[in-house]
Protein backbone atom coordinates (compact mmCIF):
# COMPACT_ATOMS: atom_id res chain seq x y z
CA UNK A 1 0.00 0.00 0.00
CA UNK A 2 2.79 2.54 1.01
CA UNK A 3 4.27 1.85 -2.28
CA UNK A 4 1.41 2.53 -4.56
CA UNK A 5 1.57 6.05 -2.65
CA UNK A 6 4.83 6.78 -3.42
CA UNK A 7 4.66 6.14 -6.42
CA UNK A 8 1.54 8.31 -7.17
CA UNK A 9 3.69 10.97 -5.50
CA UNK A 10 6.07 10.61 -7.72
CA UNK A 11 4.18 9.97 -10.65
CA UNK A 12 2.27 13.61 -9.68
CA UNK A 13 6.08 15.25 -9.29
CA UNK A 14 7.12 13.98 -12.79
CA UNK A 15 3.37 15.24 -14.69
CA UNK A 16 4.06 18.56 -12.52
CA UNK A 17 7.33 19.14 -13.81
CA UNK A 18 7.14 18.26 -17.20
CA UNK A 19 4.14 20.62 -17.31
CA UNK A 20 6.26 23.21 -15.81
CA UNK A 21 8.91 22.61 -18.68
CA UNK A 22 6.34 23.08 -21.53
CA UNK A 23 4.45 25.92 -20.14
CA UNK A 24 6.36 27.67 -17.24
CA UNK A 25 4.34 30.70 -15.37
CA UNK A 26 1.31 29.93 -17.60
CA UNK A 27 -0.66 28.57 -14.53
CA UNK A 28 -0.26 31.61 -12.51
CA UNK A 29 -1.10 33.93 -15.68
CA UNK A 30 -4.66 31.78 -16.23
CA UNK A 31 -5.39 32.07 -13.08
CA UNK A 32 -4.69 35.27 -12.09
CA UNK A 33 -7.22 36.36 -15.64
CA UNK A 34 -9.65 34.14 -14.23
CA UNK A 35 -9.87 35.53 -10.74
CA UNK A 36 -9.40 39.55 -12.26
CA UNK A 37 -6.77 40.02 -10.56
CA UNK A 38 -4.31 43.24 -11.72
CA UNK A 39 -1.76 44.95 -10.20
CA UNK A 40 -1.54 46.95 -6.71
CA UNK A 41 -4.32 49.95 -6.84
CA UNK A 42 -2.09 52.90 -7.09
CA UNK A 43 -3.26 56.91 -5.68
CA UNK A 44 -3.29 58.58 -9.15
CA UNK A 45 -2.11 61.78 -7.57
CA UNK A 46 1.00 60.75 -5.69
CA UNK A 47 1.77 57.29 -6.63
CA UNK A 48 1.53 55.10 -2.95
CA UNK A 49 -0.07 52.30 -2.91
CA UNK A 50 -3.65 52.45 -1.38
CA UNK A 51 -3.78 50.32 0.90
CA UNK A 52 -7.75 49.59 2.73
CA UNK A 53 -11.52 51.62 1.20
CA UNK A 54 -10.73 54.89 2.49
CA UNK A 55 -8.30 56.19 -0.19
CA UNK A 56 -5.05 58.00 0.07
CA UNK A 57 -3.78 60.74 2.54
CA UNK A 58 -2.40 62.67 -0.50
CA UNK A 59 -5.92 63.90 -0.77
CA UNK A 60 -6.68 65.01 2.72
CA UNK A 61 -5.35 68.17 4.14
CA UNK A 62 -2.29 67.19 6.23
Amino acid sequence: MIKAVLFFLLVMVAIGMVGNALFPGSVGRNLRKKLGMKGPTTCKDCGRYIIGSKGCDCKKGG
